[in-house]
């Protein structure tokens, strides 16, 4: 189709245009080019548009008003007063009317896809099943489908009639009025523009060029100007010095729509019909020759021979105006594919997850950062509840009244709330923090998870295959125990150390009370024991308790100290924990998933150079679709001859 095609009227200049476009639709629908939740709809309107190609039926449509006069014009073709009136009219129906050689009757497709005729039983059972009464003529059938509930189960309409209306191979489509109040009747008027190779729009004389009328042309039927007749009905309701006006103002209106020289086909369809008289027979009279009837007999050889003359080219430009949609949707179709597919490649590129061990570290810096500041709060919050007052109060409480005068019992009753105090106060920090960083290793561990799947369900949609989550690995995040035994060596070499002061040297009773506090308590007892026994003797309860606590409070702070020094050494064994744990949980994943990224990646790799490759094609398509609808866009310019 390099040259520029010639339309002279005949199939032959058209048709293999026509199949060439089509063969390549055809090739476009089964590659990868195109959505494919599209496909079943291109493929529908490929097949749509090669039925209208390969059938010759003429269809001419005529679209009006409601009171238009429509209805009218098409009785007076049919001679009978045969198509109810617009009033009576309230279904949203396209009623197609053929020529039937000796016979007439209905044909209709239900909306469940039943087909039924008139006259036969089965119609008559369907009408009686929506309690409607059984038709006894063709008037009477049609009246009760297009007048009464059974319209809303009709899909499809066909009347026969033995009148040969336009000629051979001739349909007329009879549209509901497009300026009716329900949406759905000209819904159903602008489908039937799809469908009509010539347009018949009816003008009546007594409101010539309504805005709606107007806004019809200008909108569904812009495109099809070229292809419209303009029967101006009812010209008997206007006087005769008005008509001549009339017909004028209804040229300069469509002239000034770009129709250069519109066909206008003045005539009273009502009159002649009475002229007619309702004769069946085909016998008429001179009579039926002479005022309205010759003039719509005039009108009926004009669109007779319209039909004739532009049968081909009306046909054409029909086919061609479908095949130009047909293009027009894959090329925005091809279009959209490729956005999807740029968005794909997008997507791809900023991918970070194939940075495996990446992905990991931040995540191991973000769980150690939050985890030891949970565990080192824990900790804090539990030791301030801890009050060295609490501590002292027992202490003087031990050596209160006369329990000073047993001073080895007394001295074994400090030595034992100072260890147990002490080492409580070491013990609930460490468990507090030891517990609250399991806590937060735990959930952290959890978001890991979570993370991971997304990232990886993400890279594996990407990659084409099933973005289901991995099971992830169970880890161990249990932290290693608490190491408390040292409290006691620590107290021993304090009191060791202190002992050593001359002033504690007081003869037997302080080797006394040191041999009694080792009995009750190591380490603690052997040193409280030692200093307190010293200080056995005659003298005053007030004076021995004074003296006895002044020399055991230095002692106990030292004590204390050393035991807060060893609180931090336990939560820096936590910390210790919470590393090695996050260290396994980083290497139990590379060593499930490692091998399996790398693979995604790879497959990532192939995905987006398949991208990049469906990227080139779809562009390809939209403009191949884009050119070929140029190529039609000529062809159709070629069928639009002067009426």
């Amino acid at each position: 189709m390099g040259s520029k095609p010639v339309i002279d009227g005949t199939a032959e200049t058209w048709a293999p245009a026509v199949g060439e476009h089509l063969n390549w639709i055809r090739d476009v629908l089964k590659g990868p080019a195109l959505p494919a939740r599209r496909r079943d709809e291109l493929w529908s309107d490929l097949r749509t548009v090669q039925r209208r190609a390969d059938d010759p039926e003429l269809r001419i449509a005529v679209f009006g008003e409601a009171s238009s006069g429509k209805s009218t014009l098409l009785n007076a073709i049919l001679r009978r007063r045969l198509l109810p009136s617009s009033a009576l009219v309230t279904t949203t129906l396209t009623t197609a009317l053929r020529y039937h050689d000796g016979s007439e009757g209905l044909r209709l497709r239900t909306a469940d896809e039943t087909e039924l005729s008139w006259p036969s039983a089965a119609f008559g059972d369907w009408a009686d099943g929506a309690h409607i009464l059984s038709a006894d003529s063709l008037e009477a059938a049609l009246e009760q489908v297009l007048t009464t509930d059974l319209a809303l189960l009709v899909r499809d309409l066909e009347v026969r009639s033995p009148v040969r209306l336009l000629g051979d191979g001739v349909a007329i489509l009879d549209t509901p009025g497009f300026s009716v109040t329900d949406p759905g009747h000209r819904e159903l008027a602008e489908a039937a523009v799809g469908l009509a190779d010539l347009a018949v729009v009816v003008v009546p004389a007594v409101a010539p060029m309504s805005m709606t009328l107007t806004d019809f042309l200008t909108g569904p039927l812009r495109n099809h100007l070229d292809r419209c007749v303009f029967v101006i009905t009812k010209i008997d309701l206007i006087d005769e010095d008005e008509r001549c006006g009339t017909i004028e103002f209804v040229g300069d209106r469509l002239r000034a729509m770009g129709i250069a020289d519109p066909l206008l086909l003045p005539c009273a369809p009502g009159k002649a019909l009475e002229e007619i008289g309702g004769s069946a027979d085909g016998v008429r009279t001179a009579a039926e020759h002479r005022g309205h009837l010759s003039d719509f007999r005039t009108v009926e050889r004009r669109l007779l021979r319209l039909a004739m003359e532009r049968r081909e080219s009306a046909i054409a430009a029909t086919v061609l105006t479908l095949l130009s949609r047909l293009l027009a949707a894959v090329e925005e179709s091809a279009d959209a594919q490729r956005a999807e597919y740029h968005c794909a490649e997008r997507a791809l590129a900023a991918l970070s997850l194939p940075d495996f061990t990446g992905f990991l570290d931040t995540w191991a810096r973000r769980a150690l950062d939050k985890v030891n500041a949970g565990a080192e709060y824990a900790a804090t919050s539990t030791a301030a509840r801890s009050e060295r007052s609490e501590l002292d109060d027992k202490v003087v409480a031990a050596v209160a009244g006369d329990k000073i005068d047993d001073i080895r019992e007394a001295a074994s009753e400090v030595s034992r709330i100072v260890r147990l105090h002490l080492r409580q106060e070491a013990e609930r920090p460490a468990c507090a923090a030891a517990g609250r960083a399991s806590e937060l290793l735990a959930a952290e561990a959890e978001d890991l998870a979570r993370d991971f799947a997304t990232q990886y369900g993400t890279l594996a949609g990407l990659a084409g295959e099933s973005p289901s989550a991995p099971m992830v690995p169970v880890t161990d995040l249990e932290l290693p125990g608490m190491e408390l035994s040292g409290i006691d060596e620590a107290l021993t070499a304090v009191g060791a150390e202190l002992t050593s002061v001359d002033n504690w040297r007081t003869g037997g009773g302080a080797a006394a009370g040191a041999v009694i506090g080792s009995m009750i308590a190591p380490g603690i007892g052997t040193v409280i024991g030692g200093a307190l026994g010293a200080f056995v003797g005659k003298r005053g309860r007030d004076t021995a308790r004074t003296q006895f606590l002044q020399k055991a409070r230095p002692l106990i702070a030292a004590a204390h100290s050393e035991v807060t020094a060893l609180r931090s050494a336990s939560l820096q064994l936590i910390s210790q924990g919470v590393g090695d744990s996050v260290a396994a949980v980083q290497q139990k994943y590379k060593a499930e998933f490692g091998d399996e990224i790398v693979r995604l990646s790879l497959a990532n790799e192939r995905r987006r150079a398949a991208l990049v490759f469906d990227i080139t094609a779809a562009e390809q398509t939209a403009a191949d679709a884009r050119h070929r609808r140029e190529q039609v866009a000529v062809l159709r310019r070629g069928t639009s001859v002067p009426l």
